[in-house]
């Protein structure tokens, strides 16, 4: 008679995990294709991309980006350097413009995915499967789903970082894509700070020298709008954006703005003690190994810590999301807890429908019943993080004392 081997207790756990983790991406995915189906205008408008492409076409024909609405009555928001890598669009139809757009923004995301799963350990053999079933799960994420509707640039600039400092650790070009994107948008900024006080200075110096050359191409290319943006003040002007204290507002200055601050000094000094924190932590992770931790921890504070920051600017999520996801497969509890706490405060679940006033796209998400969400689940993050590497070094003690034991 032959035997019957049984699966090791560690194997069947993960099947099971991957089971129910297939399932409930199917499921996720049939509710939003559901509600794509419901209201297909709005989610194929493409707003914010058609700003961008209309800030583009303001630099072509020499016009100003700050005097009111490049389209309509919508403002261009970001530096007169983005306007000018905005400009290409402009020589795209519109329809084609989206499809490409679209197209890009979910392959950058599946690029996200995967170097952040190879980065965290994910073998090779499984990195692809793991891509596609995180790739999918984080396209029904409500930051990662409005960038999508939207048009938004915030899965390229991911992309962008994720790819620079995520690459390979000798490339003397290291922090120039970062730079880049903080010319674009400014909020990876932070991730200079980070490169500086992990004793990476070359690369912090190649940031700051990309950010200032690409500002200088701004400068060139339109000097007025440049000189409104960063000598006026423009650049500071949250208001122009939306009202800060409003409920779109995610960041630590629209909970101070809500709970009655009308100085920025309060907003400033919460910034700066938050933002030094953070990059403390990171450092932390990045000397234990943990490198897509301390990314993670820095790009959710690019969000934090911006004077306005909507929903969709926190898509990363998206690398903690991997990483929490690998360690609950590899058998971690608390992982798997945690896990399932970000899905729940991120999942771009209908929590309203539309009506008078509320518009054509359906409210979605804990954000939108509780403004403060993103920003309660970083600060948990940032916690849980830093009490997690002040225990590992004890928890690898005791494995090896253990070992040597036996």
């Amino acid at each position: 008679m032959g035997t019957t081997l049984t699966p090791d207790p560690a194997v069947r756990r993960r099947r099971l995990l991957l089971r129910w983790g297939v399932a409930g991406v199917g499921v996720a995915l049939v509710g939003q294709a559901v509600v794509l189906a419901l209201w297909p205008a709005a989610h194929l408008l493409m707003i914010d991309l058609q700003v961008y492409r209309a800030g583009g076409e303001h630099v072509l024909h020499g016009e100003p980006l700050y005097a009111g609405g490049v389209l309509l009555d919508l403002p261009f928001v970001y530096p007169p350097f983005a306007a000018v890598v905005f400009a290409p669009l402009a020589l795209l139809p519109l329809g084609v413009l989206k499809v490409v757009w679209t197209g890009a923004g979910l392959g950058l995301l599946g690029f996200v995915v995967h170097r952040c799963a190879r980065s965290v350990g994910v073998p090779a053999g499984s990195a692809l499967r793991a891509t596609l079933l995180l790739t999918a799960l984080a396209t029904c994420l409500d930051p990662v789903r409005t960038t999508l509707y939207l048009g938004q640039i915030n899965i390229v600039l991911l992309a962008v970082v994720v790819a620079d400092l995520l690459g390979r650790r000798d490339s003397r070009w290291r922090g120039v894509a970062v730079g880049v994107a903080a010319a674009v948008k400014l909020t990876p900024l932070v991730f200079v700070a980070y490169l500086l006080f992990t004793g990476r200075r070359r690369a912090a110096a190649n940031a700051a020298g990309a950010f200032a050359a690409a500002a200088g191409i701004g400068f060139l290319v339109a000097p007025a709008n440049s000189a409104t943006y960063w000598f006026d003040g423009t650049f500071a002007d949250a208001d122009r954006i939306s009202g800060v204290a409003s409920a779109a507002n995610h960041s630590v200055n629209g909970l101070l703005a809500r709970l009655g601050s009308h100085s920025m000094l309060p907003w400033l000094v919460g910034a700066l003690a938050l933002g030094a924190l953070t990059v403390w932590v990171a450092v932390r992770a990045h000397r234990a190994g943990e490198e897509v931790l301390a990314l993670t921890l820095c790009g959710l504070a690019s969000a934090a810590l911006a004077p306005f920051a909507w929903s969709h600017h926190w898509v990363w999520v998206v690398p903690l999301v991997v990483l929490l996801a690998h360690r609950a497969m590899a058998g971690h509890r608390a992982a798997v807890a945690l896990l399932l706490g970000v899905l729940a405060c991120t999942f771009a679940m209908v929590t309203a429908l539309p009506g008078p006033g509320v518009g054509p796209i359906p409210s979605t998400g804990l954000i939108s019943l509780q403004p403060d969400t993103y920003l309660l689940l970083f600060l948990a993050v940032l916690t849980v993080s830093g009490a997690w590497l002040d225990m590992t070094p004890r928890l690898r003690n005791r494995t090896g004392s253990r070992a040597a034991a036996r």
